[in-house]
């Protein structure tokens, strides 16, 4: 059984993308423009929405009709970027200087995302059933019993998401764009035995990301409130109206908000899709595929 090479991916994901950063900037850039154009003034909407229903405003339904249409689109527009930047990565030839692959790739893509989730969520729907099944079984045990129960499900639960969403998604890129089929059952066949490795790798692509997100954040709207013994109730409004600000703070001061979530999508598509074309090269390099941009 092959295995991911941890580190070797790693760096291969980073190398790849700052050696790289201006083709990938020129590859994503159309669907780039179109995502933040949407997203950067969607945050502001997304803010009026929670203040509303924080104020149980009437208001709220007219704010989340434009979101319904709007979510879908920059799902759309995200894979269209994840679509240019593994066929990148892959080595692929990208012709165009207005790339924006909207034909069976995309579609298959998104295919395969779908089924992940619908896989996932029934996984999720059993776990709550077999744990609601089990609660009324051990009914009048004691509350030590019980709260060790709900414990153990609460970890099942997450463990399971993870498990399946990393063994589903961490190849289904570059299996469906390479294999012209849903790469569901391809990523899941591939990282057999090489969960933990792609879950260490997926690790060092999210977390540099999440770094730059909130450290963005935070210079905008100030650290989120600390409200040490008040009530749930209170804690929560006070988290709700610091996610207000901050949405708001992301969508005023635009000019900075643009290069940062630039950066972040270069990042983040950069090594996100290098690693895993890197990834899927090393586990199918004895098929004779051709290889990997950076290989």
């Amino acid at each position: 059984m092959k295995k991911i090479p941890v580190g070797a991916t790693i760096v291969h994901g980073y190398r790849y993308t700052f050696t790289n950063a201006p083709a990938l900037l020129k590859t994503i850039w159309l669907p780039m423009v179109l995502y933040l154009g949407l997203g950067i003034p969607t945050l502001h909407r997304i803010g009026q929405l929670l203040t509303a229903a924080t104020a149980r405003d009437p208001s709220m339904v007219n704010l989340m009709g434009p979101l319904l249409f709007l979510f879908p689109v920059l799902i759309i527009l995200s894979m269209v970027q994840v679509t240019a930047a593994t066929e990148l990565a892959l080595g692929m030839p990208i012709g165009s200087r207005f790339y924006f692959p909207f034909g069976k790739k995309l579609w298959r893509l998104i295919g395969g995302y779908l089924l992940a989730v619908v896989a996932i969520i029934a996984l999720a729907l059993l776990l709550f059933f077999v744990g609601l099944l089990v609660s009324l079984v051990l009914k009048g045990q004691s509350a030590t019993v019980l709260s060790l129960f709900a414990v153990a499900v609460i970890l099942i639960a997450y463990g399971g998401v993870i498990f399946m969403a990393v063994r589903f998604l961490f190849l289904l890129a570059p299996a469906s764009i390479t294999e012209q089929r849903l790469g569901v059952a391809r990523s899941w066949s591939l990282t057999r035995g090489n969960f933990w490795r792609a879950f260490l790798v997926s690790l060092a692509v999210f977390i540099p990301v999440m770094i730059i997100q909130y450290a963005l954040q935070f210079s905008l709207a100030g650290f989120p409130p600390m409200s040490p013994g008040a009530s749930a109730e209170v804690a929560k409004a006070a988290r709700t109206a610091w996610n207000i600000k901050m949405l708001d703070a992301l969508a005023a001061n635009w000019f900075i908000t643009l290069p940062a979530f630039v950066l972040v999508l270069l990042v983040y598509f950069g090594v996100g899709c290098g690693v895993q074309a890197y990834a899927w090269r090393k586990l199918t390099e004895d098929e004779g595929l051709a290889p990997i941009a950076g290989d």
